[in-house]
């Protein structure tokens, strides 16, 4: 899920908290499938199997927004390819979840092509899309999606692009994964 205009750490903290992404997992996805947090799976050459995903805790969703002073009255507009099923029926289960937390969200599902245009454009607070990591080198993919102006999430933080860019000035695989699991680590924090 991506979050363009959720500013607030806590509030996307919260999106995550109130997330029961084990029961996505079993019952739609038919144990197909892995949580993480971050950008990589267990097929990953750089994946790191330290980072635990953040549990689903509706209670410590709700303390977070609490802290966040988040207004029950807002609500949040998330995006969804109408030609993806599974992800369809898991947006309507996670805004029913989110709605017991008191994030209200008012689903829009598009066809591919609107969802592609609504991404570039960040008119969007959530957005669910499916995307694939070439399994050798994920660089090029973390590096556009956490640039800033012209990604998918205006995400910008001077420490993951330092850590960006010593993947790419080294051949050592445990420095590779050593500055990859920084940018989980970091992403998860700021989910």
């Amino acid at each position: 899920i991506q979050t363009a205009n959720v500013p607030d750490a806590k509030v996307r903290q919260a999106l995550v908290y109130a997330i029961d992404r084990e029961l996505i997992l079993e019952q739609l996805m038919k144990g197909h499938g892995e949580i993480v947090d971050g950008f990589l799976s267990s097929v990953s050459p750089y994946f790191d199997e330290s980072i635990t995903p953040l549990e689903y805790n509706p209670e410590k969703a709700q303390q977070l927004l609490e802290e966040a002073d988040w207004d029950e009255s807002e609500v949040l507009t998330f995006y969804v390819n109408s030609g993806d099923s599974t992800f369809v029926n898991a947006a309507q289960l996670m805004a029913a979840q989110w709605a017991e937390v008191g994030i209200q969200v008012d689903i829009q599902t598009v066809n591919l092509s609107t969802l592609m245009t609504v991404a570039g454009s960040l008119d969007y607070d959530l957005l669910a899309v499916q995307y694939t990591y070439a399994p050798v080198d994920p660089h090029p993919d973390i590096s556009w999606l956490l640039s800033g102006e012209g990604s998918w999430t205006g995400y910008v933080n001077d420490d993951i692009n330092t850590a960006l860019a010593a993947t790419q000035n080294t051949d050592d695989m445990a420095e590779v994964r050593s500055q990859y699991s920084l940018i989980n680590k970091k992403v998860q924090e700021d989910t």
